[in-house]
């Protein structure tokens, strides 16, 4: 009866055919299908190994994704709107070009895509929740409280968990093949270790790790990557640089805590951000072979990134006369911070026979997302020697 992650055994004999993911997990992974670990999962996984989707996840990817772009809409349409009240200014030619924009059905034809594109790239299938036996399970498993539902109150919110489960159960049962579930989530684990078809790991890494390449060519190869970032001049390590400072420099930015003890209200905003310095963990570099036939080989490394933020805090005080919010002036600071990455080097060419500066190096990096503390800053008023009233 599986239980807990395969063993070595289990993938190298092709005794696991498939994988899902929970929604969780590719949250985590902030729904970045073009970038980072999602997109180079494709090369990870054996291609005798596909994935199974549920369609309850297929619906819980894009309600969420259309939540986050509805929410980011509304704030912009917020914005246009409070710049019309408080500064008298036309903003219909905006506005109009916003509508034209079509924001919300081009951004749901775009997560169609990229599911589809993800799915295809894993010779993905999605499946659909239906038929009377699955209904049945499901409530014998609701009265009954069998995994995953628990002996909590609101046990109806684990009902579309169960119905991904009972799903992707029926399939493996029908199929006589051995899945693998990613999730996070206790009651996905628990199901798994009272099931005869599904293994569970907790994340995406722990998966990959499954097909960590073992053999003495991927040891040579780890070594010929590592020695080349090493290296004081190589063209490895000028991608590995490169693709640093294009993710520091893409990344979003947003300055979330920041305080004054002499202000009313303050708004930060970061403008910049620049790399001033990272340390790749090279003891905790993994290997993979796209599969066994395959020249192309993936390694995922883990990077600490020092970056420098520059930040300019706008300072606001209260008039309780005219009962209004007067500008204060406003200044620039620098914010130092310290950001973890996984960088993925997917390399191709004569790879046994050649240096590593004459393989074809892809590097990748998905896109951040990041909160910056700007901590406690006070408005500047200049040396007052230098204030001359006249």
């Amino acid at each position: 009866m599986p239980k807990g992650q395969p063993s070595p055994d289990h993938v190298i004999g092709r005794k696991v055919t498939f994988f899902s993911i929970d929604t969780n997990v590719l949250e985590g992974k902030g729904f970045d299908f073009n970038r980072g670990a999602l997109n180079v999962l494709q090369h990870q996984r054996p291609t005798w190994m596909t994935l199974r989707l549920s369609d309850i996840v297929e619906r819980e990817v894009f309600a969420h994704r259309m939540r986050d772009l509805t929410e980011a809409k509304q704030k912009l349409d917020s914005a246009l709107n409070h710049m019309r009240r408080k500064a008298a200014l036309d903003v219909t030619r905006v506005a109009t070009e916003l509508h034209a924009l079509t924001v919300l059905e081009s951004g749901a034809n775009q997560f169609k895509n990229e599911l589809q594109s993800f799915l295809k790239g894993l010779g993905g299938e999605v499946l659909p929740t239906s038929g009377a036996t699955l209904a049945s399970d499901l409530f014998d498993r609701y009265f009954e409280v069998r995994p995953p539902f628990e002996l909590v109150e609101d046990k109806k919110f684990e009902f579309p968990d169960a119905a991904a489960l009972l799903v992707l159960e029926q399939y493996a049962k029908a199929q006589t093949e051995t899945g693998v579930l990613i999730s996070n989530d206790k009651g996905w684990r628990t199901f798994a270790n009272q099931s005869e078809h599904l293994f569970c790991v907790k994340s995406l890494e722990e998966f990959t790790g499954l097909f960590a390449a073992l053999t003495e060519h991927a040891k040579q190869l780890l070594a010929k990557i590592q020695d080349s970032l090493l290296a004081p001049a190589s063209v490895c390590k000028e991608l590995l640089q490169d693709a640093i400072k294009g993710h520091v420099a893409e990344a979003e930015w947003s300055v979330d805590e920041i305080c004054c003890g002499s202000a009313h209200r303050l708004e930060g905003e970061a403008y910049d951000a620049s790399v001033v310095d990272f340390t790749a963990d090279y003891q905790s570099m993994k290997g993979w072979f796209t599969d066994e036939d395959s020249p192309m080989y993936v390694v995922e490394l883990p990077v600490s990134i020092s970056v420098e933020i520059s930040v300019s805090v706008a300072f606001y005080q209260w008039d309780s006369i005219d009962h209004e919010e007067i500008p204060m002036g406003s200044q620039d600071i620098s914010v130092p911070m310290d950001i973890d990455v996984s960088v993925f080097l997917t390399s191709s060419g004569e790879l046994m026979a050649s240096p590593v500066d004459d393989w074809d190096i892809e590097v990748e990096i998905a896109t951040g997302n990041y909160s910056v503390d700007a901590g406690e800053v006070e408005l500047d008023y200049g040396d007052d020697e230098e204030y001359d009233p006249d």
